[in-house]
């Protein structure tokens, strides 16, 4: 049943052609669901012909001819690499960046290759694999020298020794810079292309001329200061992560890395929020400096930062949190980031006293799909937000609105997860009409008014809505969202605020009664 569902849809639908080469496979899986699901998987993917499928069954049986039940499961899991494509191949062993990456990623989960872990609206954000699929992907990693290990400076030795080139590698622990390198080693190190560290102990960079990827993700505390001086020295550059050290100071020679698309700096303690010439590295396609400590936060160097942003075109994600922001600061912010034309991802976070409107942008950010809105305190729903219709997730802050802002929200076409915050909203009670919010999954609404009486739900209106969770600051007046007997997919309400836990949960359940859905009601505190 498990093999026919994953090939042909239905546990009842096999020709009959293959249902004797159906069992012969069968019989090689020994009932292991992980067997089953990956030679599945393989099938689905090729010609439903009895020919291809005698094929992979003979290539199971002559691998199987003298191996234990474990071993054969590690020769199915290799007969469904082997028939990869190439390109996912090496997706599977070491995951690709971006959309082209992504589509890669998704044809190994729909290849049963790896589990979604973490998935958000659709979106897988995280992957794990069985244990055995990971031993397997180490013990190939190894045979086809696609990543090397080393624990210390002896395992270094060790892997020079190899007749292959190391072009990917990890090191858990090290010797520090004062070290002497043995020449041999150096020119080993010399052809890596792909370095990730994860210990205490940093290698002089100059070792690695040729490399693309440079992850340092070291414990918080083991690594006292980064010095990324010679980085410039590093070419060929294109992906950059730090995170973990005590400190980390963004030397100028990094605007000499020409290629550099991705920098992600945080939970580090830095000299200043961003290096003024950061405008200058026009390859960036993706900007995170985040949960960063400052040392040093002149306000002529933030606005100079600020001003730099606008001159990365190329960025299709912004991440950064800053301090406190004034008006003129804000104003320049948004003038920047309305020059980022192809920005999907777009979070800043900070301070401000300032009721804002971005009012300046004429229809910006056209790619946006995230946009976490937090920085600024918005006056009122931007009218320039009902033309983002690539959007997907959406945080925002106003003072005031109006059930015509929410209606304009409402009509966003690829919305599936909204944070609402609103200082004030109006007494008379809003009735979300039939067609609104069409792909909503997840809706939090907080307010320092009464939520509860405000809102109200046609038939047809947020389809898809699984989640609603309603917060609010003043003791709760009595009232219920009316229609919630409407959201016919509606999981779980969830509710915080200062009011009578019990009275309010058996309100609510009451209501959400005639839901067909009966959906879980829950309070927090």
């Amino acid at each position: 049943m498990l093999l026919m569902n994953r090939v042909f849809g239905s546990k009842h639908s096999c020709p009959p052609q293959l249902k004797e080469v159906m069992a012969d496979i069968l019989k090689k899986c020994h009932g292991l669901p992980l067997a089953i699901i990956t030679i599945a998987s393989l099938l689905a993917s090729e010609e439903s012909s009895r020919k291809r499928w005698e094929s992979i069954r003979d290539s199971l049986r002559h691998q199987f001819a003298e191996n234990s039940t474990l071993e054969e499961m590690k020769s199915i899991l290799n007969l469904s690499y082997m028939h990869l494509p190439g390109r996912l191949r090496a997706c599977f062993l070491y995951l690709d960046l971006d959309d082209v990456g992504r589509s890669y990623f998704n044809e190994l989960i729909n290849r049963s290759m790896i589990q979604p872990c973490k998935t958000t609206y659709g979106e897988v954000l995280s992957c794990r694999v069985h244990d055995i699929m990971l031993d397997f992907i180490l013990s190939r990693c190894d045979r086809d020298n696609f990543i090397s290990v080393a624990y210390n400076y002896e395992d270094m030795k060790r892997l020079h020794g190899n007749k292959y080139k190391v072009r990917r590698l990890s090191v858990r622990s090290m010797a520090g810079s004062e070290t002497t390198y043995d020449p041999r080693i150096v020119l080993s190190l010399s052809q890596v292309r792909s370095f990730t560290l994860l210990g205490n102990s940093m290698p002089p960079i100059l070792l690695f001329k040729y490399l693309r990827v440079f992850r340092i993700n070291a414990p918080r505390g083991s690594l006292k200061r980064l010095d990324l001086t010679a980085i410039s020295q590093l070419f060929q550059l294109r992906y950059l992560y730090i995170s973990g050290p005590d400190f980390v100071q963004v030397p100028a020679e990094l605007q000499g890395l020409v290629y550099l698309e991705m920098l992600d700096i945080h939970d580090v303690t830095m000299e200043e929020m961003l290096p003024q010439w950061i405008g200058n590295m026009k390859s960036l396609r993706c900007l995170i400096v985040w949960r960063n400590e400052l040392t040093n936060q002149r306000k002529v160097n933030v606005m100079k930062v600020i001003m730099g942003l606008g001159g990365l075109t190329n960025l299709k994600e912004l991440k950064i949190k800053v301090g406190f922001l004034e008006r003129p600061e804000l104003d320049a912010l948004a003038c920047s980031i309305g020059k980022l034309h192809n920005l999907k991802n777009l979070q800043i976070d900070g301070i401000t006293d300032e009721k804002y409107q971005l009012g300046s942008l004429s229809n910006p950010f056209q790619r946006i799909e995230h946009f976490h809105g937090k920085l600024w305190n918005f006056g009122r729903v931007p009218i320039w937000m009902g033309g983002l219709h690539c959007l997907r997730i959406l945080n925002l802050c106003v003072v005031d609105t109006s059930t015509e802002e929410f209606h304009l929200l409402g009509e966003l076409p690829s919305l599936v997860e909204l944070h609402f915050s609103a200082q004030f909203i109006p007494k008379e009670r809003a009735i979300l009409s039939t067609g609104l919010f069409p792909v909503l999954e997840h809706f939090t609404f907080l307010s320092g008014e009464d939520v509860m009486a405000y809102l109200g739900f046609e038939a047809g209106v947020m389809p898809n809505l699984q989640t609603l969770n309603i917060c609010f600051i003043k003791e709760w007046g009595g009232s219920i969202p009316v229609g919630m007997e409407h959201l016919l997919r509606l999981q779980k309400i969830h509710m915080f605020g200062p009011c009578s836990h019990d009275a309010t949960v058996s309100a609510v359940r009451k209501v959400v009664s005639t839901n067909p859905n009966h959906p879980s009601v829950k309070y927090w505190y």
